[in-house]
């Protein structure tokens, strides 16, 4: 009996061990200290230069560069997959998220689309997560070095999935399919892909002094840029704004702990 119970415990720890290991694997650590977090004058003009824009006013809202101190926190390796989520909708019987039923969206390691702010949120805590804070989400995916994109400062549209075919997908890909689209700290997809929300309100940077009446409690902050954005909107710096009750197909999500 002594030894048919010490096999039995033995059995759940090297599970649990193996399930812990299984999730630590998922997920990147970033760790404690200071990033420079949004754009400077220098970088808004090089953007608009580069991608041809007739006004800087649409990149007012990344400005002013300014430091952010951040204790270590760690952040999926990758955005949440259509199979992940179904396991969440059968373990907690949520509803299923739009596009779920369209093949060129459903398969099992494309990151899921058509979940508005709350799903993403209620997917994360039922992982034992939550949501990446915006400024969370822009250190993973830039790093320390004010780097435009998770490989570095040129746009390359080979290097993500982004607008148009070049990159050899259509709609979504399945995560990790740009191993240059790597950040950093080893978290894949941060440019293109899909969107994806973050646990912040729309608000203005400490210091910005351009108005903007969509600042405030209506708008959720998403990032990133997806397959549906060129590649301007995949820079790490870049906010995208929604609705909170808004499901696309180029919007998912991650999570963070």
């Amino acid at each position: 009996m002594r030894l048919l119970l010490g096999l039995l415990l033995g059995g759940l720890v090297s599970a649990c061990a193996s399930a812990t290991a299984r999730e630590a694997s998922d997920m990147v650590s970033v760790p404690t200290g200071d990033f420079t977090m949004g754009s400077s004058e220098e970088d808004i003009q090089w953007a608009a230069k580069t991608f041809f824009s007739e006004s800087l006013d649409y990149y007012r809202d990344e400005t002013p560069a300014h430091t952010v101190h951040l204790e270590a926190y760690e952040i999926d390796k990758h955005e949440v997959t259509i199979q992940a989520y179904q396991t969440f909708m059968q373990t907690t019987g949520h509803v299923a998220p739009k596009y779920m039923d369209e093949k060129k969206f459903n398969q099992p390691t494309q990151p899921v689309v058509g979940v508005n702010w709350q799903d993403a949120h209620d997917f994360c805590q039922w992982a034992g997560k939550r949501l990446p804070t915006e400024a969370e989400w822009e250190k993973a995916a830039r790093g320390t070095d004010r780097r435009h994109y998770p490989w570095g400062r040129d746009p390359v549209e080979t290097f993500a999935n982004v607008r148009g075919t070049k990159d050899g997908f259509r709609y979504t890909a399945p995560g990790g399919s740009f191993p240059r689209n790597k950040s950093p700290y080893g978290a894949f997809d941060m440019a293109g892909n899909v969107w994806e929300w973050t646990a912040d309100w729309y608000q203005p940077y400490p210091g910005n002094m351009t108005g903007n009446d969509l600042y405030g409690q209506t708008f959720r902050v998403m990032r990133g840029g997806s397959w549906f954005s060129n590649m301007d909107l995949a820079r790490t710096a870049v906010r995208g704004k929604l609705t909170p009750d808004q499901r696309q197909n180029y919007i998912g999500f991650r999570c963070a702990r």
